[in-house]
């Protein structure tokens, strides 16, 4: 079975294929947010390389496939994909999770800010939740050593 010299294939990717994918991406994104730009071209590049050394270990030669491989090194990007994956858990920051990301006052109840959202249905409205009791509030603050008005006004 036959050993593959990394440093040698890297040194050869980085002298055939480096500049060229580089530029590649960079054109790619150059429309892009600034925001979104370098992420995208690391991973063009991440890709690039997988590519190569997939081909490497087909026993393949990548030179010759340099533009496809730069091809779908941009397909890949294009379509938002990630050679590390996914987190496992929903972020309501992603626009792909179709969850509306809600305001929040200083001790981490929900700011009506939407009203007209369809899945707001479950929120109270109201400007006061209706089953607070103003005697648990009382004990809770004389047991703390706060006064009612520190704890309206923080």
């Amino acid at each position: 079975m036959e050993t593959i010299d990394w440093a040698a294939e890297k040194e050869r990717f980085e002298r055939v294929a480096y500049l060229f994918a580089l530029r590649a991406a960079k054109r790619a994104v150059r429309g892009w947010h600034s925001r979104k730009k370098d992420d995208a071209i690391q991973e063009f590049m991440a890709k690039m390389w997988d590519q190569w050394a997939r081909l490497i270990m087909r026993g393949k030669d990548p030179e010759p496939l340099l533009w496809p491989l730069i091809h779908w090194a941009k397909q890949w990007i294009y379509q938002d994909r990630r050679l590390s994956g996914r987190p496992h858990n929903i972020d309501i920051q992603d626009y792909r999770s179709n969850m509306t990301q809600h305001l929040m006052d200083g001790r981490g109840r929900l700011k009506p800010h939407d009203r007209a959202d369809r899945i707001n249905g479950f929120l109270d409205w109201a400007g006061v939740a209706r089953t607070d009791d103003p005697a648990e509030l009382a004990a809770a603050l004389e047991m703390a050593g706060m006064t009612p008005e520190e704890y309206f006004a923080a």
